[in-house]
């Protein structure tokens, strides 16, 4: 007879922009019954608050991916309760915590860290600040309606920054970790080497950008992950 093993559920946390399943079109198409799309509840993310919602998401022991500013979030359950994860996958992570003094690391929080310090200010407009927020990502200021715009601004100015966050470099052993980068973007690539000195795995996937999950390669790579830690 064959062994069947018990399903296990994963659990998907979006990085700043879309939530839900909208966040993870290939995974979400998939139509995996096992699969939970965290949605984003209130006007931002709060890393602390939610990863005790991955937790609670997760139900017994299952399988924790994270994107972006959503790795900040999957770190933290996985440190709370590693008995918890089977694996940790982190895609283009913003673990910025766990990689201070890399070059790359330091000079993005030094172009983000007076942003960040205007996010209360009245006298700058949700136009400005993500203009600004923009330019200390090194890109254009974004193509948005008014109202969008306005909306977007207020979710990012309530939303800690990630690299006040502090989590345990101790995490990536306990837990068998994956972290996934395009090519694209060093900031990111930076990020994930100083995972992988800790205990994680690192896959690059070339000519890719800041959303591998977006690609069959990089979606085949996660499922590949989970399996090879069904146990």
């Amino acid at each position: 007879m064959p062994i069947i093993r018990p399903t296990a559920r994963t659990v998907f946390v979006h990085g700043r922009g879309r939530s839900g399943p909208e966040a993870w079109p290939l995974q979400a198409g998939a139509e995996n019954p096992d699969d939970v799309f965290l949605r984003r509840t209130g006007r931002a993310d709060q890393p602390e608050r939610d990863a005790d919602r991955v937790i609670e998401a997760l139900g017994g022991r299952g399988h924790v991916v994270g994107h972006s500013y959503g790795t900040v979030t999957a770190v933290l359950a996985a440190q709370r309760r590693p008995d918890r994860l089977r694996s940790l996958v982190l895609l283009g992570p913003a673990c910025f915590d766990l990689a201070r003094g890399g070059r790359r690391v330091e000079r993005h929080i030094r172009a983000l860290a007076p942003v960040f310090a205007l996010a209360d200010d009245p006298e700058v407009g949700g136009p400005e600040f993500l203009a600004r927020f923009a330019a200390g990502m090194g890109s254009p200021p974004p193509d948005l309606d008014p109202g969008t715009c306005e909306e977007v601004a207020a979710r990012m100015r309530t939303t800690p920054a990630p690299w006040e966050i502090s989590l345990r470099a101790d995490t990536l052993r306990l837990v068998p970790t994956l972290v996934i980068t395009g090519d694209q973007w060093p900031l990111y690539t930076e990020v994930a080497e100083a995972l992988a000195a800790k205990g994680a795995q690192h896959l690059v996937l070339r000519d890719t950008d800041h959303r591998p999950q977006d690609t069959e390669e990089g979606a085949e790579a996660i499922r590949r992950f989970h399996a090879e830690h069904a146990g």
